[in-house]
């Protein structure tokens, strides 16, 4: 016991005083950050280590951090902070410049037995254990969550806008190929390589964030914050993904730093209203950002999803607006010059429409009328 205390000592040094709540991200010692599901409540019982449970509390999620290079060696790090009785598989990969496992144990507690995943990173940021876990008879219903706030961790400031580690994985783990895409833009041909497996990974993650977000539909008061997390979460995984699309631009016909921004923008809008329309067969609807582009298809989400991305390698500040009434999204871009605008308190942002080919600042007439919409402030690069 005197050995585990010894342990378990940094953590609580490391933790205690730098839990804080941020309007997207709850934000951990050293930077780490969360984005945790809506309405799962902090348990403020051991602010040494922070843990999360669900409305009905059948499920929950916990965070223990150490300083960096703590642990020796993953598999120490694994075998010490393993749960008395666990049973399971773990599956190493690499992720953020460091080493990292997930593992989905079931094992007994106290009131019955518990089945969930937890992720392990070493080498990037602080040493980190994230746990969620629920009661076994709860697991399948529940994982889609579980894995959610795994795949919501990020170790510090450089990882911000990078894939989480469950979405790593699925890459790392799927096909390992790049493809080259080619796609016309105006008269000219941009080309990048693009990883298959990213894709579906991205996918996946839409996939699993749409099952979650549907959990709120009969919730007004919560639905609208959780549809916002959908979107963080998405954008997020995305936005790495189109950085070698944004670099063929920037090295081909939209140079940045010789580019008008309010030029950029309407070159790019309507680059992408020349997409066909069209959306995924599955739950979400909602094709991935970096499918969208290689086959230049995509709906109204999609690819305002990727206008805000990539105009954001171009230094421009966007939001992602929503209508539930007109059941559609447009990007506001913050550049200057004519055109309808979408305003909060002293701010405002030109409006793009992405499936009707009409210039930046111009909605269609039924769009006009709406009288819901909202914005959604997405993270920066810079």
């Amino acid at each position: 016991m005197n050995e585990m205390k010894k342990i378990l000592l940094p953590l609580i040094v490391f933790v205690i005083s730098s839990l804080s709540l941020t309007a997207f991200e709850i934000t951990l010692a050293g930077g780490a950050r969360m984005d945790i599901p809506e309405a799962w409540e902090l348990d403020e019982n051991d602010p040494s280590v922070p843990s999360w449970y669900s409305p009905d509390r059948r499920s929950a999620a916990e965070v223990m951090l150490w300083a960096p290079g703590t642990w020796e060696t993953l598999d120490n790090f694994i075998e010490s902070a393993r749960p008395e009785g666990a049973e399971g598989d773990v599956f190493v990969f690499q992720c953020w410049d460091g080493e990292a496992a997930l593992a989905t144990w079931t094992f007994p507690g106290s009131g019955g037995i518990f089945r969930g995943w937890f992720l392990f990173i070493v080498r990037s940021g602080p040493d980190v254990r994230v746990s969620a876990i629920a009661a076994e008879e709860d697991f399948s219903e529940r994982q889609p969550f579980l894995l959610s706030v795994l795949d919501s961790y990020i170790p510090g400031e450089n990882w911000r806008l990078t894939p989480g580690a469950v979405s790593t994985f699925l890459e790392v783990t799927g096909e390992s190929e790049k493809e080259a895409v080619y796609v016309p833009f105006e008269n000219n041909t941009l080309s990048w390589e693009q990883s298959s497996a990213g894709n579906q990974a991205s996918q996946d993650v839409i996939e699993r964030e749409a099952l979650i977000l549907s959990a709120y539909a009969s919730v007004p008061e919560l639905f609208y914050p959780a549809w916002e997390r959908y979107y963080r979460l998405i954008y997020r995984d995305s936005y790495s993904r189109l950085e070698p699309l944004a670099e063929a631009l920037q090295n081909g016909p939209l140079p940045r730093n010789t580019s008008d921004s309010r030029v950029v923008s309407e070159r790019i809008l309507s680059w992408l209203q020349g997409f066909s329309y069209g959306s995924t067969d599955r739950f979400s609807d909602l094709l991935s950002p970096s499918a969208a582009c290689s086959s230049q298809t995509g709906d109204c989400d999609s690819l305002s999803l990727v206008l805000l991305i990539l105009m954001d390698y171009y230094g421009v500040d966007g939001l992602l607006l929503l209508s539930q009434q007109a059941h559609h999204a447009l990007t506001g871009l913050d550049v200057s010059g004519e055109g309808m605008r979408y305003t909060e308190g002293e701010n405002s942002w030109i409006v793009a429409e992405l499936t009707s080919n009409l210039p930046l600042g111009v909605l269609p007439d039924r769009l006009t009328v709406v009288s819901d919409w909202f914005g959604i402030k997405l993270l920066s690069k810079e």
